[in-house]
């Protein structure tokens, strides 16, 4: 149950790692759909390439060519029901099948490891660990990019969002940790009453864990 806790407003902080060592991080705030989040400063802001992203941003990483993208559908369909029913929301519409019909766009689609039971922000979630080759866009195919990446979709009060970030799949590992970080930072503007929460990672007790099977990975990532 705790895979994941799985204009624009641009503040930069100051956040301490180990000792005197720091890092910059800035939190981002979008004012259309209310989603914030926050990532390291070296991170950069890309075009959107749909009209339903949110934010786009390319992570250090040279020719592994990691990214992550958070996406804003509305979606009402969901409102009528109770906020009580909002685990069973997820278990009956964001299953292993939407996955499937998520991806189709990409070739060589290997699921990895599917987990229906995780948060994203305040949302239940479920996220998927998969493999896929990238659709070409010259006649030669040259451009096509073998990829791995780990996404999640969750539906928050009318909307449904869909987090993933991704790298050339030899590398991967390099970034999960990464990216694991990325979707923990994400909050929702508040639509239902704090006692009805996702499924969060608990704080106070166990770390959220992911196995990563790629290759070269480690077989466990704590966030």
């Amino acid at each position: 149950m705790n895979i994941l806790k799985f204009g624009f407003l641009v503040i930069t902080g100051i956040v301490a790692i180990s000792g005197s060592a720091k890092a910059d991080y800035a939190i981002w705030s979008d004012a259309k759909t209310g989603v914030t989040l926050s990532f390291p400063d070296s991170w950069k802001l890309m075009n959107n390439q749909l009209p339903i992203d949110v934010i786009t941003l390319s992570v250090p990483s040279g020719d592994d060519r990691a990214e992550c993208r958070v996406q804003s559908e509305e979606d009402k369909r969901f409102m009528i029901y109770p906020s009580k029913n909002r685990p069973d929301i997820r278990d009956l519409n964001f299953t292993r099948e939407y996955w499937e019909k998520y991806v189709t766009a990409y070739n060589n689609v290997n699921v990895i490891r599917y987990a229906d039971n995780t948060g994203l922000g305040q949302g239940f979630s479920s996220m998927v660990l998969l493999s896929y080759l990238t659709t070409p866009d010259t006649k030669d195919g040259s451009d096509v990019q073998d990829r791995g990446g780990v996404m999640a979709v969750t539906n928050y009060g009318d909307k449904v969002y869909v987090v993933q970030c991704s790298s050339l799949l030899p590398s991967y590992s390099n970034y999960h940790s990464q990216f694991m970080s990325f979707f923990k930072s994400i909050s929702f503007k508040k639509a239902y009453h704090e006692s009805v929460v996702g499924d969060y990672r608990n704080f106070l007790n166990e770390m959220g864990t992911i196995d990563v099977p790629f290759p070269n990975a480690v077989s466990r990532s704590t966030y």
